[in-house]
């Protein structure tokens, strides 16, 4: 009996609404987005297991990956004080004497490991301005301009999609479990599926940033200033009319003259990612398979 098909087709199409796609993406693009971020994940379990005993993995093998990205290791240092902070917001609500800003709070294991190997502190540095985090920012900030209260709703609902199911913490991350590993050939450490949950929803979004960068090459023509940062959200996806031409507008494209991100938009940021640039200084020689993986 075959087990049965695994899909997180609605996860990612509501994850992709909220990282600027039309409120009702392509079900086509969806699947290919699904698609490319199943495979980049089950090959970064696939370089995991190099670090590992080759069946078993927990977070750390999957953390030292990040280690030559300095951004995404501060993005995702972040992500763990933010869910540490949550959870010791839910113990102070259920026991009043918890001190929620106590020094001596554990750190967790993920984060004493790389403070292990943040030889320079430059991963533990979060003084500087996180780029592609504010960039989102803006393009969401300007997406719920555009919003009446029902539709905004809609938005956060979708800004706070990701690959833990409304569920159990335990059946979500078995659920992941099962989309990468079928066949349970791998022993995963439940902080290694904490990780490889983070390392998917980091997939999706940066495939969103690129198909909107490639969108955004299509209409800047020879306009040299249209590259500026912000000048395409203001100017490019978000036009006056929006606000003021129809009473009931149509939020299907989330904001005026803006449609679903398409398969060869898609197509396009995978071709620009996986070949070489001219000029890339490889020597000849052949490209690290992770070249391409988006979360590391």
């Amino acid at each position: 009996m075959e087990p049965p098909k695994i899909s997180f087709y609605s996860e990612i199409s509501l994850m992709m609404f909220g990282f600027g796609d039309s409120h009702t993406p392509n079900p086509e693009t969806v699947s290919l987005v699904e698609s490319i971020t199943l495979k980049q994940l089950r090959t970064l379990v696939q370089e995991a297991l190099k670090y590992s005993d080759g069946k078993n993995i927990k977070g750390e093998e999957l953390v030292f990956l990040m280690r030559h990205n300095k951004h995404k290791m501060r993005r995702f240092i972040k992500y763990l004080m933010n869910k540490q902070n949550k959870l010791a917001i839910q113990k102070m609500q259920t026991n009043l004497a918890f001190e929620v800003d106590g020094s001596d709070r554990p750190k967790g294991d993920l984060m004493e490991f790389i403070e292990r190997i943040d030889e320079t502190g430059e991963f533990m540095d979060l003084s500087e301005v996180d780029e592609v985090k504010f960039q989102r920012q803006l393009r969401a900030d300007r997406i719920s301009q555009a919003l009446d209260e029902k539709k905004y709703l809609e938005f956060c609902k979708a800004r706070c999609a990701s690959f833990y199911s409304k569920e159990t913490t335990h059946r979500s991350l078995d659920k992941l479990r099962l989309w990468v590993d079928p066949k349970k050939e791998i022993n995963f450490q439940p902080e290694g599926l904490d990780v490889l949950g983070y390392y998917a929803y980091q997939t999706v979004a940066e495939i969103i940033d690129y198909a909107l960068l490639v969108r955004m090459d299509t209409k800047c023509g020879t306009d040299p200033l249209k590259h500026l940062a912000g000048s395409y959200y203001t100017a490019t996806m978000f036009n006056g009319k929006h606000h003021f031409e129809n009473g009931n507008p149509d939020y299907t494209k989330v904001h005026n003259s803006q449609h679903a991100i398409s398969v060869n938009e898609i197509k396009e940021v995978m071709r620009r990612v996986t070949t070489p640039q001219a000029g890339r200084l490889n020597f000849g020689g052949k490209l690290p398979e992770t070249h391409f993986l988006f979360a590391i």
